[in-house]
Protein backbone atom coordinates (compact mmCIF):
# COMPACT_ATOMS: atom_id res chain seq x y z
CA UNK A 1 0.00 0.00 0.00
CA UNK A 2 2.78 2.39 0.91
CA UNK A 3 4.61 1.51 -2.29
CA UNK A 4 1.49 2.26 -4.34
CA UNK A 5 1.13 5.63 -2.63
CA UNK A 6 4.77 6.46 -3.33
CA UNK A 7 4.30 5.65 -7.03
CA UNK A 8 1.20 7.83 -7.18
CA UNK A 9 3.07 10.62 -5.39
CA UNK A 10 5.96 10.41 -7.86
CA UNK A 11 3.57 10.47 -10.82
CA UNK A 12 1.76 13.46 -9.35
CA UNK A 13 5.03 15.29 -8.77
CA UNK A 14 6.22 14.47 -12.29
CA UNK A 15 2.98 15.81 -13.75
CA UNK A 16 3.22 19.00 -11.72
CA UNK A 17 6.78 19.57 -12.93
CA UNK A 18 6.09 18.66 -16.56
CA UNK A 19 2.41 19.43 -17.09
CA UNK A 20 3.24 21.44 -20.20
CA UNK A 21 4.86 18.37 -21.76
CA UNK A 22 1.92 16.10 -20.94
CA UNK A 23 -0.56 18.71 -22.18
CA UNK A 24 1.35 19.14 -25.42
CA UNK A 25 1.58 15.39 -25.98
CA UNK A 26 -2.18 15.13 -25.55
CA UNK A 27 -2.74 18.03 -27.94
CA UNK A 28 -0.41 16.48 -30.53
CA UNK A 29 -2.19 13.13 -30.36
CA UNK A 30 -5.57 14.85 -30.77
CA UNK A 31 -4.23 16.97 -33.63
CA UNK A 32 -2.94 13.98 -35.59
CA UNK A 33 -6.19 12.07 -35.00
CA UNK A 34 -8.55 14.95 -35.85
CA UNK A 35 -6.47 17.49 -37.79
CA UNK A 36 -5.45 15.72 -40.99
CA UNK A 37 -7.45 17.88 -43.40
CA UNK A 38 -7.03 21.47 -44.58
CA UNK A 39 -10.74 22.25 -45.06
CA UNK A 40 -12.43 24.48 -42.53
CA UNK A 41 -15.70 22.51 -42.56
CA UNK A 42 -14.27 19.23 -41.23
CA UNK A 43 -16.51 18.16 -38.37
CA UNK A 44 -13.61 17.05 -36.14
CA UNK A 45 -12.51 20.70 -35.91
CA UNK A 46 -15.51 21.28 -33.63
CA UNK A 47 -13.53 19.35 -31.02
CA UNK A 48 -9.94 20.12 -32.03
CA UNK A 49 -10.11 23.91 -32.15
CA UNK A 50 -11.76 24.42 -28.73
CA UNK A 51 -9.25 21.95 -27.31
CA UNK A 52 -6.45 24.03 -28.85
CA UNK A 53 -7.91 27.19 -27.30
CA UNK A 54 -7.89 25.55 -23.86
CA UNK A 55 -4.31 24.35 -24.33
CA UNK A 56 -3.28 27.79 -25.58
CA UNK A 57 -4.82 29.38 -22.49
CA UNK A 58 -2.97 26.95 -20.23
CA UNK A 59 0.25 27.61 -22.13
CA UNK A 60 -0.10 31.38 -21.84
CA UNK A 61 -0.82 30.98 -18.12
CA UNK A 62 2.40 29.02 -17.57
CA UNK A 63 4.74 30.97 -19.85
CA UNK A 64 7.31 33.26 -18.26
CA UNK A 65 9.37 36.23 -19.35
CA UNK A 66 12.36 33.88 -19.62
CA UNK A 67 10.50 31.74 -22.15
CA UNK A 68 9.60 34.82 -24.18
CA UNK A 69 13.23 35.96 -24.25
CA UNK A 70 14.69 32.53 -25.04
CA UNK A 71 12.22 31.72 -27.82
CA UNK A 72 11.41 35.22 -29.04
CA UNK A 73 12.12 34.35 -32.68
CA UNK A 74 9.60 31.51 -33.21
CA UNK A 75 7.06 33.08 -30.84
CA UNK A 76 7.44 36.43 -32.57
CA UNK A 77 6.99 34.82 -35.99
CA UNK A 78 3.77 33.01 -35.17
CA UNK A 79 2.55 36.07 -33.28
CA UNK A 80 3.18 38.24 -36.35
CA UNK A 81 1.20 35.85 -38.56
CA UNK A 82 -1.76 35.92 -36.17
CA UNK A 83 -1.49 39.71 -35.89
CA UNK A 84 -1.57 40.07 -39.68
CA UNK A 85 -4.71 37.93 -39.87
CA UNK A 86 -6.42 40.02 -37.18
CA UNK A 87 -5.40 43.28 -38.89
CA UNK A 88 -7.14 42.03 -42.03
CA UNK A 89 -10.31 41.54 -39.99
CA UNK A 90 -10.49 45.09 -38.56
CA UNK A 91 -13.35 47.07 -40.16
CA UNK A 92 -12.21 50.15 -42.06
CA UNK A 93 -14.07 53.35 -42.88
CA UNK A 94 -15.74 53.29 -46.32
CA UNK A 95 -13.58 56.09 -47.78
CA UNK A 96 -10.45 54.02 -47.01
CA UNK A 97 -11.78 50.60 -47.93
CA UNK A 98 -13.34 51.68 -51.23
CA UNK A 99 -10.03 53.11 -52.42
CA UNK A 100 -8.00 49.97 -51.74
CA UNK A 101 -6.68 48.13 -54.83
CA UNK A 102 -8.92 45.38 -56.22
CA UNK A 103 -12.12 46.43 -54.41
CA UNK A 104 -13.93 47.82 -57.47
CA UNK A 105 -16.18 44.78 -58.00
CA UNK A 106 -17.05 44.62 -54.30
CA UNK A 107 -17.86 48.36 -54.30
CA UNK A 108 -20.19 47.95 -57.29
CA UNK A 109 -21.84 44.94 -55.66
CA UNK A 110 -22.37 46.96 -52.47
CA UNK A 111 -23.95 49.79 -54.42
CA UNK A 112 -26.37 47.40 -56.13
CA UNK A 113 -27.24 45.87 -52.75
CA UNK A 114 -27.66 49.35 -51.22
CA UNK A 115 -24.89 48.68 -48.70
CA UNK A 116 -23.01 51.93 -49.17
CA UNK A 117 -21.28 53.44 -46.17
CA UNK A 118 -20.66 50.07 -44.50
CA UNK A 119 -17.40 49.57 -42.63
CA UNK A 120 -15.56 46.55 -44.07
CA UNK A 121 -12.31 44.75 -43.22
CA UNK A 122 -9.31 44.31 -45.51
CA UNK A 123 -10.29 40.66 -45.99
CA UNK A 124 -12.68 40.49 -48.93
CA UNK A 125 -14.12 37.27 -47.49
CA UNK A 126 -14.22 37.87 -43.71
CA UNK A 127 -15.58 34.48 -42.66
CA UNK A 128 -12.62 32.77 -44.35
CA UNK A 129 -10.31 35.18 -42.60
CA UNK A 130 -11.80 34.16 -39.25
CA UNK A 131 -11.34 30.53 -40.24
CA UNK A 132 -7.65 31.25 -40.89
CA UNK A 133 -7.40 32.85 -37.44
CA UNK A 134 -9.00 29.85 -35.71
CA UNK A 135 -6.75 27.51 -37.71
CA UNK A 136 -3.64 29.30 -36.42
CA UNK A 137 -4.65 28.68 -32.81
CA UNK A 138 -3.71 24.99 -33.13
CA UNK A 139 0.00 25.46 -34.04
CA UNK A 140 0.14 28.49 -31.72
CA UNK A 141 -0.95 26.32 -28.79
CA UNK A 142 1.63 23.70 -29.75
CA UNK A 143 4.43 26.28 -29.89
CA UNK A 144 3.50 28.07 -26.65
CA UNK A 145 3.54 24.74 -24.81
CA UNK A 146 6.69 23.49 -26.59
CA UNK A 147 8.80 26.46 -25.48
CA UNK A 148 8.03 25.53 -21.87
CA UNK A 149 9.28 21.97 -22.23
CA UNK A 150 12.79 21.53 -20.86
CA UNK A 151 15.42 20.99 -23.59
CA UNK A 152 16.26 17.53 -22.25
CA UNK A 153 12.57 16.51 -22.47
CA UNK A 154 12.01 17.69 -26.05
CA UNK A 155 12.83 14.20 -27.37
CA UNK A 156 9.50 12.97 -25.96
CA UNK A 157 7.75 15.06 -28.61
CA UNK A 158 9.81 13.29 -31.25
CA UNK A 159 8.54 9.92 -30.05
CA UNK A 160 4.93 11.16 -30.19
CA UNK A 161 5.41 12.33 -33.80
CA UNK A 162 7.04 9.03 -34.77
CA UNK A 163 4.17 7.19 -33.11
CA UNK A 164 1.69 9.20 -35.19
CA UNK A 165 3.68 8.37 -38.33
CA UNK A 166 3.66 4.67 -37.43
CA UNK A 167 -0.12 4.75 -36.88
CA UNK A 168 -0.62 6.61 -40.17
CA UNK A 169 1.51 3.99 -41.95
CA UNK A 170 -0.49 1.13 -40.43
CA UNK A 171 -3.77 2.74 -41.48
CA UNK A 172 -2.33 3.36 -44.96
CA UNK A 173 -1.40 -0.32 -45.29
CA UNK A 174 -4.91 -1.34 -44.20
CA UNK A 175 -6.43 1.12 -46.68
CA UNK A 176 -4.35 -0.30 -49.53
CA UNK A 177 -4.98 -3.90 -48.47
CA UNK A 178 -8.75 -3.35 -48.48
CA UNK A 179 -8.75 -2.14 -52.07
CA UNK A 180 -9.11 1.46 -50.85
CA UNK A 181 -12.52 1.01 -49.31
CA UNK A 182 -14.01 4.44 -48.54
CA UNK A 183 -15.08 3.27 -45.10
CA UNK A 184 -11.43 3.08 -44.01
CA UNK A 185 -10.63 6.71 -44.86
CA UNK A 186 -11.03 9.26 -42.08
CA UNK A 187 -12.41 12.15 -44.14
CA UNK A 188 -15.37 12.53 -46.47
CA UNK A 189 -13.42 14.59 -49.00
CA UNK A 190 -10.22 12.61 -49.43
CA UNK A 191 -7.72 11.18 -51.89
CA UNK A 192 -9.03 8.15 -53.74
CA UNK A 193 -7.12 5.14 -54.93
CA UNK A 194 -4.10 5.83 -52.71
CA UNK A 195 -3.21 5.39 -49.04
CA UNK A 196 -3.70 8.58 -47.03
CA UNK A 197 -3.24 7.31 -43.47
CA UNK A 198 -4.43 9.89 -40.94
CA UNK A 199 -4.82 12.54 -43.64
CA UNK A 200 -7.35 13.59 -46.23
CA UNK A 201 -4.65 14.17 -48.84
CA UNK A 202 -2.11 11.53 -49.85
CA UNK A 203 0.52 14.24 -50.39
CA UNK A 204 0.28 15.32 -46.76
CA UNK A 205 0.63 11.71 -45.67
CA UNK A 206 3.79 11.50 -47.77
CA UNK A 207 5.05 14.76 -46.20
CA UNK A 208 4.90 13.26 -42.71
CA UNK A 209 6.73 10.16 -43.92
CA UNK A 210 9.50 12.25 -45.48
CA UNK A 211 10.06 13.96 -42.12
CA UNK A 212 10.27 10.59 -40.36
CA UNK A 213 13.40 9.70 -42.37
CA UNK A 214 15.74 12.15 -40.57
CA UNK A 215 13.81 11.51 -37.33
CA UNK A 216 14.65 7.81 -37.51
CA UNK A 217 18.25 8.69 -38.35
CA UNK A 218 18.38 10.69 -35.10
CA UNK A 219 17.06 7.75 -33.08
CA UNK A 220 19.56 5.39 -34.73
CA UNK A 221 22.49 7.75 -34.11
CA UNK A 222 21.78 7.92 -30.36
CA UNK A 223 21.42 4.17 -29.89
CA UNK A 224 23.74 2.67 -27.30
CA UNK A 225 24.72 -0.77 -26.18
CA UNK A 226 23.36 -3.33 -25.62
CA UNK A 227 20.42 -2.62 -27.98
CA UNK A 228 22.25 -0.42 -30.45
CA UNK A 229 22.17 -2.87 -33.36
CA UNK A 230 18.54 -3.76 -32.80
CA UNK A 231 17.48 -0.11 -32.66
CA UNK A 232 19.40 0.69 -35.83
CA UNK A 233 17.87 -2.31 -37.59
CA UNK A 234 14.38 -1.17 -36.66
CA UNK A 235 15.14 2.38 -37.79
CA UNK A 236 16.48 1.10 -41.14
CA UNK A 237 13.31 -0.91 -41.54
CA UNK A 238 11.23 2.14 -40.70
CA UNK A 239 12.99 4.21 -43.37
CA UNK A 240 12.40 1.54 -45.99
CA UNK A 241 8.76 1.22 -45.01
CA UNK A 242 8.38 5.01 -45.24
CA UNK A 243 9.90 4.95 -48.72
CA UNK A 244 7.51 2.23 -49.81
CA UNK A 245 4.47 4.09 -48.53
CA UNK A 246 5.66 7.29 -50.24
CA UNK A 247 5.84 5.37 -53.50
CA UNK A 248 2.49 3.73 -52.80
CA UNK A 249 0.90 7.14 -52.29
CA UNK A 250 1.82 8.12 -55.83
CA UNK A 251 3.08 11.50 -54.63
CA UNK A 252 5.69 12.90 -56.98
CA UNK A 253 6.52 15.67 -54.53
CA UNK A 254 6.89 12.96 -51.90
CA UNK A 255 9.55 11.19 -53.95
CA UNK A 256 11.51 14.45 -54.36
CA UNK A 257 11.18 15.41 -50.71
CA UNK A 258 12.24 11.91 -49.65
CA UNK A 259 15.64 12.79 -51.11
CA UNK A 260 15.67 15.94 -48.94
CA UNK A 261 14.70 13.76 -45.99
CA UNK A 262 17.65 11.47 -46.70
CA UNK A 263 19.93 14.50 -46.85
CA UNK A 264 18.51 15.53 -43.49
CA UNK A 265 19.15 12.04 -42.15
CA UNK A 266 22.77 12.30 -43.24
CA UNK A 267 23.12 15.72 -41.56
CA UNK A 268 21.62 14.42 -38.32
CA UNK A 269 23.89 11.36 -38.45
CA UNK A 270 26.94 13.58 -38.87
CA UNK A 271 26.05 15.33 -35.61
CA UNK A 272 26.00 12.11 -33.55
CA UNK A 273 28.04 11.96 -30.31
CA UNK A 274 31.78 11.45 -30.70
CA UNK A 275 31.87 8.48 -28.31
CA UNK A 276 29.30 6.66 -30.43
CA UNK A 277 31.15 7.62 -33.58
CA UNK A 278 34.41 6.11 -32.36
CA UNK A 279 33.07 3.00 -30.65
CA UNK A 280 33.77 -0.23 -32.52
CA UNK A 281 32.61 -3.21 -30.54
CA UNK A 282 31.88 -6.38 -32.46
CA UNK A 283 30.30 -6.83 -35.89
CA UNK A 284 27.94 -3.85 -35.66
CA UNK A 285 26.80 -4.23 -39.23
CA UNK A 286 25.11 -7.60 -38.90
CA UNK A 287 21.83 -6.70 -37.22
CA UNK A 288 21.24 -3.49 -39.22
CA UNK A 289 21.97 -5.39 -42.41
CA UNK A 290 19.59 -8.18 -41.39
CA UNK A 291 16.91 -5.62 -40.54
CA UNK A 292 17.39 -3.86 -43.87
CA UNK A 293 17.22 -7.15 -45.79
CA UNK A 294 14.07 -8.17 -43.97
CA UNK A 295 12.50 -4.77 -44.63
CA UNK A 296 13.32 -5.04 -48.32
CA UNK A 297 11.56 -8.39 -48.44
CA UNK A 298 8.53 -6.90 -46.69
CA UNK A 299 8.47 -3.89 -49.00
CA UNK A 300 8.75 -6.12 -52.07
CA UNK A 301 5.99 -8.38 -50.81
CA UNK A 302 3.68 -5.46 -50.11
CA UNK A 303 4.45 -3.91 -53.48
CA UNK A 304 3.42 -7.12 -55.23
CA UNK A 305 0.29 -7.58 -53.12
CA UNK A 306 -0.97 -4.02 -53.47
CA UNK A 307 0.09 -3.65 -57.09
CA UNK A 308 0.73 0.04 -57.03
CA UNK A 309 1.97 0.21 -60.63
CA UNK A 310 -0.13 3.33 -61.32
CA UNK A 311 1.77 5.23 -58.65
CA UNK A 312 5.06 4.62 -60.43
CA UNK A 313 3.45 5.57 -63.73
CA UNK A 314 2.19 8.81 -62.22
CA UNK A 315 5.64 9.67 -60.88
CA UNK A 316 7.21 9.16 -64.29
CA UNK A 317 4.60 11.01 -66.33
CA UNK A 318 2.65 14.24 -66.37
CA UNK A 319 -1.13 14.50 -66.33
CA UNK A 320 -3.90 16.97 -67.05
CA UNK A 321 -4.14 17.97 -63.40
CA UNK A 322 -0.50 19.06 -63.46
CA UNK A 323 -1.14 21.27 -66.49
CA UNK A 324 -4.13 22.84 -64.74
CA UNK A 325 -1.98 23.45 -61.67
CA UNK A 326 0.59 25.36 -63.74
CA UNK A 327 -2.20 27.47 -65.20
CA UNK A 328 -3.56 28.15 -61.71
CA UNK A 329 -0.14 29.38 -60.61
CA UNK A 330 -0.06 31.73 -63.59
CA UNK A 331 -3.51 33.12 -62.76
CA UNK A 332 -2.57 33.56 -59.09
CA UNK A 333 0.71 35.29 -59.92
CA UNK A 334 -0.97 37.65 -62.38
CA UNK A 335 -3.64 38.52 -59.81
CA UNK A 336 -1.15 39.64 -57.16
CA UNK A 337 -0.66 43.04 -58.82
CA UNK A 338 -4.40 43.77 -58.78
CA UNK A 339 -4.44 43.77 -54.95
CA UNK A 340 -0.93 45.07 -54.29
CA UNK A 341 0.31 46.23 -51.82
CA UNK A 342 -2.21 45.25 -49.11
CA UNK A 343 -3.42 41.98 -50.64
CA UNK A 344 -6.90 40.59 -51.18
CA UNK A 345 -7.31 39.56 -47.55
CA UNK A 346 -6.26 36.44 -45.66
CA UNK A 347 -8.40 33.46 -46.65
CA UNK A 348 -9.91 35.04 -49.76
CA UNK A 349 -8.21 32.88 -52.42
CA UNK A 350 -11.25 30.81 -53.43
CA UNK A 351 -13.42 33.80 -54.29
CA UNK A 352 -10.57 35.84 -55.79
CA UNK A 353 -9.57 32.94 -58.05
CA UNK A 354 -13.15 32.62 -59.28
CA UNK A 355 -13.07 36.28 -60.33
CA UNK A 356 -9.87 35.88 -62.34
CA UNK A 357 -10.30 32.25 -63.48
CA UNK A 358 -10.15 31.93 -67.29
CA UNK A 359 -12.82 30.00 -69.14
CA UNK A 360 -10.53 27.10 -70.06
CA UNK A 361 -9.90 26.36 -66.36
CA UNK A 362 -13.59 26.05 -65.49
CA UNK A 363 -14.62 22.61 -64.22
CA UNK A 364 -17.13 20.89 -61.95
CA UNK A 365 -14.69 21.24 -59.06
CA UNK A 366 -13.13 24.36 -57.61
CA UNK A 367 -9.70 25.55 -56.55
CA UNK A 368 -9.66 25.62 -52.76
CA UNK A 369 -5.98 26.62 -52.80
CA UNK A 370 -3.42 27.75 -55.34
CA UNK A 371 -1.29 24.64 -54.73
CA UNK A 372 1.53 27.08 -54.14
CA UNK A 373 1.27 28.55 -50.67
CA UNK A 374 4.00 31.11 -51.31
CA UNK A 375 1.98 32.65 -54.16
CA UNK A 376 -1.30 32.33 -52.29
CA UNK A 377 0.11 34.00 -49.19
CA UNK A 378 1.52 36.84 -51.33
CA UNK A 379 -1.83 37.31 -53.08
CA UNK A 380 -3.78 37.44 -49.83
CA UNK A 381 -1.30 39.30 -47.61
CA UNK A 382 0.52 41.66 -49.96
CA UNK A 383 3.76 43.36 -48.83
CA UNK A 384 3.38 42.46 -45.10
CA UNK A 385 3.12 38.78 -46.05
CA UNK A 386 6.17 39.11 -48.31
CA UNK A 387 8.15 40.65 -45.44
CA UNK A 388 7.17 37.79 -43.13
CA UNK A 389 8.17 35.20 -45.73
CA UNK A 390 11.55 36.83 -46.33
CA UNK A 391 12.15 37.08 -42.59
CA UNK A 392 11.21 33.41 -42.10
CA UNK A 393 13.60 32.26 -44.84
CA UNK A 394 16.42 34.41 -43.46
CA UNK A 395 15.81 33.11 -39.92
CA UNK A 396 15.84 29.52 -41.19
CA UNK A 397 19.12 30.01 -43.08
CA UNK A 398 20.76 31.68 -40.08
CA UNK A 399 19.52 29.02 -37.69
CA UNK A 400 20.59 26.15 -39.93
CA UNK A 401 24.10 27.55 -40.38
CA UNK A 402 24.37 27.95 -36.60
CA UNK A 403 23.36 24.33 -36.08
CA UNK A 404 25.65 22.95 -38.79
CA UNK A 405 28.62 24.82 -37.34
CA UNK A 406 28.02 23.01 -34.02
CA UNK A 407 27.42 19.54 -35.46
CA UNK A 408 30.66 18.20 -33.92
CA UNK A 409 29.49 19.00 -30.39
CA UNK A 410 27.59 15.70 -30.16
CA UNK A 411 24.74 17.41 -28.30
CA UNK A 412 21.29 15.93 -28.65
CA UNK A 413 19.82 19.43 -28.93
CA UNK A 414 21.91 20.13 -32.04
CA UNK A 415 20.66 16.95 -33.69
CA UNK A 416 17.11 17.85 -32.76
CA UNK A 417 17.66 21.33 -34.16
CA UNK A 418 18.92 19.92 -37.47
CA UNK A 419 15.88 17.64 -37.60
CA UNK A 420 13.66 20.67 -37.07
CA UNK A 421 15.50 22.59 -39.79
CA UNK A 422 14.98 19.81 -42.34
CA UNK A 423 11.35 19.32 -41.30
CA UNK A 424 10.72 23.01 -42.02
CA UNK A 425 12.71 22.75 -45.27
CA UNK A 426 10.61 19.81 -46.46
CA UNK A 427 7.34 21.56 -45.64
CA UNK A 428 8.57 24.86 -47.07
CA UNK A 429 9.68 23.34 -50.37
CA UNK A 430 6.48 21.29 -50.50
CA UNK A 431 4.51 24.53 -50.18
CA UNK A 432 5.67 25.50 -53.68
CA UNK A 433 3.45 22.76 -55.12
CA UNK A 434 0.88 22.16 -52.37
CA UNK A 435 -0.40 23.47 -49.02
CA UNK A 436 0.87 21.16 -46.22
CA UNK A 437 1.07 23.96 -43.63
CA UNK A 438 -2.70 24.44 -43.83
CA UNK A 439 -3.16 21.00 -42.27
CA UNK A 440 -3.38 21.36 -38.45
CA UNK A 441 -1.16 18.36 -37.68
CA UNK A 442 1.62 19.40 -40.07
CA UNK A 443 1.32 23.05 -39.01
CA UNK A 444 1.78 21.98 -35.37
CA UNK A 445 4.74 19.84 -36.38
CA UNK A 446 6.30 22.87 -38.10
CA UNK A 447 5.72 24.98 -34.97
CA UNK A 448 7.50 22.40 -32.82
CA UNK A 449 10.29 22.12 -35.41
CA UNK A 450 10.85 25.88 -35.15
CA UNK A 451 11.20 25.47 -31.38
CA UNK A 452 13.67 22.61 -31.89
CA UNK A 453 15.84 24.88 -34.03
CA UNK A 454 16.05 27.32 -31.10
CA UNK A 455 16.65 24.73 -28.35
CA UNK A 456 20.47 24.51 -28.88
CA UNK A 457 20.84 28.27 -28.27
CA UNK A 458 18.73 27.97 -25.11
CA UNK A 459 20.75 24.97 -23.90
CA UNK A 460 24.03 26.76 -24.59
CA UNK A 461 22.84 29.86 -22.73
CA UNK A 462 21.80 27.78 -19.71
CA UNK A 463 25.13 25.95 -19.70
CA UNK A 464 26.99 29.26 -19.83
CA UNK A 465 24.88 30.69 -17.00
CA UNK A 466 25.62 27.61 -14.89
CA UNK A 467 29.35 27.96 -15.49
CA UNK A 468 29.28 31.66 -14.61
CA UNK A 469 27.44 31.05 -11.37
Amino acid sequence: MARRKSIVARLRADFQDNWQLFTLCGLLIATFLMGGASRGDVISLIILRPLAVICLGLGLYGITAGHWRAYRLPLGMIGAIIALILIHLIPLPPFIWENLPGRDIAVEAGQLAELEGVWRPLALVPFRGWNAFYAMLVPAAAMVLAVQVAPERQRVLLYVILGAAALATLIGIIQAGSGFSRSLFLYRVTSTGAPAGLFANRNHFAALLCITIPALALIASRAREPRKNLVRALCAGGVLMAMFMILASGSRAGLAMALVGMLGGWAVWQARPEQIRRRRSGPTWMLPAAGAAFSLLVVGFLAVIFGRAEAFDRIASSDTAEEFRLRAWEVTANSIGDYFPVGSGIGSFVEIFKIHEPVDLLSFGYWNHAHNDWLEWLLEGGIPAAVLMIFAVAAWVRGTLYLWARRTSGRHSVQLGLLGAFAILILGLWSFVDYPLRVPSLASLAAIAAVWMTVPRVSAAKAYSTQES
